[in-house]
């Protein structure tokens, strides 16, 4: 889902440009001042194991990392411009490298948001990594970055197991309806009036203004130093990758080898990071799902044509249009059959309440249960029964449901604050209710939501953005990026790329996901993984082919071309479970099995 600039290079030493001790370097007797970060650089971290738990799931750290994993705290300021101001705790995760002799460093992870927690990144990449076969080539290069990189996961300020930002109240949301469908001025005021009140609740909160980009990028330099790496190597994804370009911007002599993976555009705002989303989560619907849908009507049930697929959110009665909004995860290619089975949940329940308005669950189940086939497939036919099911359920419970207070939890305060405190907002009223007019007709999924702007009450950024300019001077970044992203328009990406002169790009035609690393396949992640074990920088810019969709292989293919390949894995399914593990959290969602 931009923003900074107080200063143009910060001193190795001393931040000079930040904090005003520092002045020309000495004072009138030639004495050096001292620096004021001594103590948060100076700090030694103990490294001890980590509580099962910390990564907030019953499964735990994997058990094939042994004895690897290590946790530890790092004590930062929380404004680092007056460190006196108080302290902030960030939690960190380290994967050791298993060759300590041949180390070339650390691999920091951030997934995004903002407001994303990263800890368990490095935990899943290494047991990914640790399970390759090195008797294969692709192999041997994963295994690689598990010898030679401790893999650093960790919590940004606000997130996960580091110092917390929430914003709770007793005051109440306004009752509000989907936002593309009712654009009355009753309505309207109730999105402002609830964008306002999470404003104001999170501004209550004292950490509040320091939670933004220009302080992670200085955790994220305090966390190499006390590491003690020369250089940051880094692999960020969506929002990361706008925390990655800050960081080149501010230390441009100190970045390594960094991936930067479905990129946000830099040169931009928050602002157009909002419109941006809009119209690429649109995209996804209108012209990937609707195609593959129409492709395979008999699978799906959601007509034979783009026009079907699109008229059947039309229809939907408001209540599951908002439910739609809030439950599709379209930036996950692995999600496709399941986002059309729950697409089509709702539209069964959809026309359920369309013969039975004022139905009530035991009307609805029955209603259900009468109906014959739902699709052609029986295995198909009874997930989605299932599913409807537990569908009318939660319709049900969430029609009944009484106003709420203000309860923003670690990852939805940390986003909100990020994204009011990085750039500038429009704070014309109008305008936010004009174009949620116009997008609400053009891009129905999430369009008339784009009126809510809760950064309208924030009173202006707390920080000062870098340039797109100034990223450019880091010299070879690596960027990889779909076609057809559904979180971070590849238009941004583009625009970004083009900015870079030195950066790589690989681009990965006829795919929606965001967050593609890894995606295994050669053409993809082979030239990530030689950038980051020997420097090799590829061409200027790579277009490899995406994945089919399930059922979309190309006809006529031969036996041997259906085989498939040898897995770079020891154990092929327990790696595909990591891959899942690592696409949940970049989509800042619990993985579910």
């Amino acid at each position: 889902m931009s923003a900074l600039s107080f200063a143009r290079r910060l001193s190795v030493v001393c931040l000079c440009a930040v904090v005003a001790a520092c002045g020309g370097g000495s004072d009138s007797d030639g004495a050096v001042p001292p620096d004021p970060l001594a103590g948060y650089r100076q700090q030694t971290l103990d490294w001890q194991p980590c509580d099962p738990s910390i990564l907030g799931s019953p499964e735990g750290l994997p058990a094939e990392l042994e004895d690897r994993v290590r946790c530890a705290q790092v004590r930062a300021p929380m404004d680092y411009r007056a460190p006196r101001r108080g302290e902030v705790t960030l939690a960190v995760m380290k994967v050791a490298a298993e060759e300590p002799a041949r180390k070339l460093g650390a691999l920091f992870f951030n997934p995004g948001g903002p407001g994303v927690d990263g800890l368990g990144l490095a935990s899943h990449f290494g047991a990914l990594w640790t399970g390759a076969d090195p008797a294969t080539p692709g192999g041997a290069l994963r295994r690689e970055m598990s010898k030679r990189y401790d893999l650093i996961g960790f919590s940004p300020r606000g997130t996960g197991a580091s110092s917390a930002l929430s914003c709770e109240s007793n005051e109440l949301y306004r009752p509000a309806r989907f936002a593309s469908d009712d654009r009355s001025a009753d309505n309207i005021e109730a999105l402002l009036y609830n964008a306002g009140l999470k404003a104001r609740t999170c501004l209550k909160n004292p950490l509040a203004r320091y939670i933004n980009t220009e302080q992670t990028v200085h955790d994220l330099d305090l966390m190499r130093g006390l590491l003690g790496d020369p250089r940051l190597n880094y692999i960020g994804y969506s929002y990361g990758t706008w925390l990655g370009a800050w960081y080149a911007a501010r230390y441009p002599h100190r970045v390594g080898r960094m991936l930067l993976d479905s990129s946000m555009d830099f040169s931009a705002d928050f602002d157009e990071a909002s419109r941006s989303q809009v119209r690429a989560s649109q995209r996804v619907m209108d012209q990937v799902l609707a195609g593959y849908a129409s492709r395979h009507p008999d699978r799906f049930g959601l007509g034979d044509s783009e026009d079907a697929f699109r008229d059947v959110f039309g229809r939907l009665p408001s209540d599951l249009k908002a439910l739609a909004a809030e439950s599709l995860q379209l930036g996950n290619r692995r999600l496709t059959e399941e986002n059309l089975l729950a697409y089509k949940t709702l539209s069964i329940l959809g026309e359920l309440l369309d013969a039975a308005p004022d139905a009530g669950a035991a009307q609805l189940h029955q209603a259900l249960d009468d109906r014959g086939m739902l699709v052609a497939r029986a295995e198909d036919d009874t997930r989605l029964r299932e599913a409807t099911h537990q569908l009318i359920d939660t319709y049900l419970e969430r029609r009944s449901e009484p106003p709420e207070p203000v309860d923003l939890g670690r990852m939805a305060a940390t986003f909100l604050a990020v994204v009011c405190n990085d750039t500038a907002s429009r704070t014309e009223r109008d305008y936010w209710v004009t174009l949620g007019d116009q997008y609400a007709v053009t891009y129905p999924l999430l369009g008339g939501g784009i009126t809510a702007q809760p950064c309208l009450y924030w009173g202006g950024p707390s920080v000062s953005k870098p340039s797109a300019a100034a990223v450019a001077e880091a010299g070879t970044l690596l960027m990889v990026q779909s076609q057809y992203d559904a979180l971070t328009l590849t238009e941004g990406a583009m625009a970004l790329f083009d900015q870079l002169p030195a950066a790589r790009l690989i681009y990965v035609e006829e795919e929606y996901t965001h967050g593609v690393f890894p995606y295994e396949t050669d053409c993809v992640d082979l030239p990530v993984l030689r950038y980051f074990i020997d420097g090799t920088v590829p061409a200027r810019r790579t277009d490899c082919a995406g994945r089919p969709l399930p059922g979309d292989e190309p006809a006529g293919r031969s036996l041997r071309a259906l085989a498939a390949p040898a897995s770079p894995y020891r154990d092929p399914d327990q790696a595909d479970l990591s891959v899942q593990r690592i696409k949940a959290i970049i989509a800042g969602r619990p993985y579910q099995r």
